[in-house]
């Protein structure tokens, strides 16, 4: 009886193995593995920087807003290529390697686009690039739009030395474009004193 027991448990256990879950036959569904790996394919590019600097037409959008509010929905929509940082501060989310004036290297977002929130800020908002390349780039793109350089001096933003373009294209407004060491260091945007070169781009409708 036991053994006759033992045997009909072992068929029913081999039953089971050999029948299983009627679904595990099917297997993976490769058309199925096919959708959801495009949907994960289609998310990934979704919340993927796809650039670090913003470009000269939006620079151009953005001189037009008279408020901050302006500001934010206009950056709201550059997500993800730019993300919000605090009121006022926006950053890319791609970071880039910088080698500073004493060669060591420092990893830091690839530009920043900052507005002064004070109502007595002699200037509204400025878009800084970390690296030459970065700048001939943004400033190729304003030639293109036909900006011309239309002077040199201490104008409305930096302490320091900038470049004004104008474009008969779009009269009334002016970028203001500035290489400096020193692009806001008392406003906290940086940790330590910068060692790099900056470049700042100021666009602005003429007051």
């Amino acid at each position: 009886m036991q053994q006759l027991t033992q045997s009909l448990c072992f068929l029913a256990l081999t039953g089971m193995i050999a029948c299983g879950n009627p679904t595990s036959k099917k297997g993976i569904d490769p058309e199925a593995l096919d959708s959801v790996q495009a949907q994960h394919n289609k998310e990934l590019a979704a919340a993927t920087a796809k650039r670090n600097t913003l470009r000269a037409g939006e620079l151009i959008a953005l001189a037009g807003c008279k408020d901050l509010n302006c500001i934010e929905q206009y950056m709201k929509n550059l997500s993800p290529d730019f993300i919000y940082l605090r009121k006022g501060e926006w950053a890319a989310q791609q970071r880039i390697t910088i080698a500073d004036t004493s060669g060591n290297e420092l990893t830091l977002p690839a530009s920043t686009f900052y507005v002064d929130t004070n109502p007595q800020a002699s200037w509204r908002a400025a878009h800084t690039v970390h690296t030459k390349e970065q700048g001939e780039r943004l400033l190729d793109e304003f030639k293109s739009f036909g900006f011309q350089l239309a002077g040199e001096g201490y104008y409305l933003g930096l302490k320091s030395k900038q470049q004004q373009y104008i474009s008969g294209k779009y009269p009334g407004i002016s970028l203001y474009l500035t290489a400096t060491f020193r692009p806001w260091g008392l406003k906290g945007l940086y940790e330590n004193n910068v060692t790099w070169p900056c470049y700042v781009f100021e666009a602005y409708e003429d007051q």
